[in-house]
């Protein structure tokens, strides 16, 4: 966020450091607690970076307090939304890449919203912020990162990279590289340039749908020249290459993708594979015209994975009073707030 600054200035190394561990650790909440630098050198620095490249935080919180979804702006206007979901276990934080979305998965509200634009890296990295200091005054951390907000991670491929690499650096924010998990819809050139960089993050593919044909009707945008068949190929060479797992993310739709048949189809795609599959269940929008699966068809579909040692999990959606659950993020102001 800072290297333009920081090369134009030909700062000292300590100087460097103790920017970077009063923003990124101590988690300080304006360039004026910057105390380790003169009084001189924090006006100069006031002039030339904002402390956010985010403002207008306004919060909505989910009645169990588990959920905590923000909106904010970009300094164009644009809206970007960040949601925390909390747990005994982990505090995770669900970050956007891009204010709106370009991809126009039929399932997915975001989608459905206006693209604005691609984020920078500094914006992706102010969502963190923002819940880094709010809850470093609880003394509490955030233990993993999801690029699962906003946007398609592939089609910002740079700055997403970017951030990545300020996310990992134990100099700045220090997160391990196996708690921070980027989802794709499956871009296979930029997919393939995001894999060869060994970034060592987990990847999760947006899949929603075990054959071609059902995934162009889903996911048009992205699944014509991005075949289900390339796409798989790609992830089946990475997986031999690298010996790691990846996640597929399935939405379950009632009556369009959560059959039996659905199941054995998808089994047969991922047999082989060192693979996981993450069913949702569809987490209803006035905007889209789908429906959640029953419960009865969730088990039915699990027992079929499950016949065919295909690991796979249901799971849980945080947020959903907040318009905060997986698919729902689409500048939509909940009635329930803070």
């Amino acid at each position: 966020m800072f290297e333009k600054f920081v090369k134009e200035k030909a700062l000292p190394k300590y100087k460097i450091d103790q920017l970077y561990q009063q923003f990124y650790q101590s988690n300080i909440d304006s360039w004026d607690a910057l105390t380790t630098w003169s009084l001189e050198e924090r006006e100069n620095l006031k002039k030339e970076i904002p402390f956010s490249t985010l403002n207008n935080f306004e919060e909505f919180i989910s009645k169990d307090k588990r959920t905590i979804k923000t909106l904010s702006l970009t300094k164009e206007g644009y809206p970007v939304e960040t949601v925390l979901m909390k747990s005994k276990e982990r505090n995770t934080l669900c970050i956007s890449c891009m204010s709106g979305c370009p991809v126009g998965c039929k399932f997915c509200a975001t989608g459905q919203m206006k693209f604005n634009k691609p984020l920078t890296s500094s914006e992706i990295i102010d969502q963190i912020m923002y819940f880094k200091r709010k809850l470093n005054s609880s003394k509490e951390n955030i233990t993993n990162i999801v690029f699962m907000g906003m946007g398609e991670p592939m089609l910002n491929l740079n700055n997403v990279v970017d951030a990545i690499n300020i996310i990992i650096d134990p100099k700045r924010i220090g997160l391990g590289r196996r708690r921070i998990t980027v989802s794709t819809v499956g871009y296979i050139d930029q997919l393939k340039k995001f894999l060869d960089k060994d970034l060592g993050v987990k990847v999760a593919i947006s899949l929603h749908a075990p054959t071609q044909k059902l995934r162009e009707s889903l996911m048009p945008t992205v699944a014509k020249d991005n075949t289900l068949e390339d796409l798989i190929d790609l992830l089946i060479t990475y997986q031999k290459k690298r010996n790691k797992k990846i996640t597929y993310e399935y939405l379950l739709l009632k009556d369009v993708n959560d059959t039996v048949e659905h199941a054995k189809e998808l089994a047969k795609l991922l047999r082989n594979q060192i693979a996981l599959v993450n069913l949702i269940n569809f987490n209803p929008s006035k905007e889209l015209p789908f429906q959640p699966s029953s419960r009865k068809r969730i088990i039915a579909f699990q027992e079929v994975l499950d016949s065919r040692e295909i690991n796979n999990t249901l799971r849980y959606s945080y947020g959903n009073e907040i318009n905060a659950a997986c698919g729902q993020l689409a500048n939509i102001k909940p009635e329930a707030s803070s």
